[in-house]
């Protein structure tokens, strides 16, 4: 009895940690859904030069600006259709864009202007690898470098500290709950000394009961 009530008790405790982190995740994803900013058009302004129109007005970068480009495919749920994804990292922060995106063209046209190879990672020429490092560790190299600077472009300075905040609760939420679902799942079957005295204590009397039982008929 002892046992299963512990048992008992460790599941109720997992589970209220499960639904408290879902909670938290889903708050977090709100938080994250608000502050997104969108891209809503880009425009060429001069050789080079490109305006990011967003939600909270224009942000102009140039190709030097530009420090990471990755290139995916997919395809959409409904129709089937081939999509291409495109997340380009700036020294203000990243832009996402996608084939379906009105824009797209203009921005394909800023990606074609620095990746003439249409590589699926395109990486800028400073890395500090070194020169003769290897495209794992540029790629490495660049992804410390830019990591910083993984929020949406448009974003205030001042708001980028608060997305990477959220980001990490919601990570930790993540760990969290996943440990208390595997607890959940795969119970710890822990038995102590006494409590295996009192499991042998009571089927002792269990059985002295069964053969007084067995006398009295």
């Amino acid at each position: 009895m002892l046992l299963k009530r512990g048992q008992i008790d460790r599941e109720r405790i997992a589970g209220v940690i499960i639904f408290i982190n879902l909670f938290v995740i889903l708050i977090s994803m709100v938080g994250i859904r608000f502050l997104d900013v969108k891209v809503t058009n880009i425009e060429l302004i001069d050789r080079g030069l490109y305006s990011i129109i967003t939600d909270n007005g224009p942000v102009n970068i140039g190709k030097d600006d530009i420090l990471r480009i990755e290139k995916t495919h997919t395809k959409a749920a409904i129709t089937g259709i081939t999509v291409e994804l495109d997340k380009i990292y700036t020294t203000k922060g990243f832009i996402y864009i996608s084939s379906l995106d009105p824009f797209f063209k203009m921005g394909n046209q800023l990606i074609n202007s620095l990746d003439f190879e249409g590589k699926p990672v395109w990486i800028h020429s400073y890395n500090g690898a070194g020169s003769d490092a290897s495209f794992d560790q540029r790629q490495s190299a660049n992804m410390k470098f830019v990591y910083p600077l993984n929020y949406a472009i448009g974003t205030s300075s001042k708001l980028a500290s608060v997305v990477f905040s959220i980001l990490s609760l919601q990570y930790l939420s993540l760990a969290i709950g996943g440990l208390a679902l595997i607890v959940l799942i795969f119970p710890l079957r822990l038995e102590t000394p006494s409590a295996q005295s009192l499991i042998l204590q009571n089927s002792e009397y269990s059985s002295d009961d069964e053969q007084i039982d067995a006398v009295a008929k």
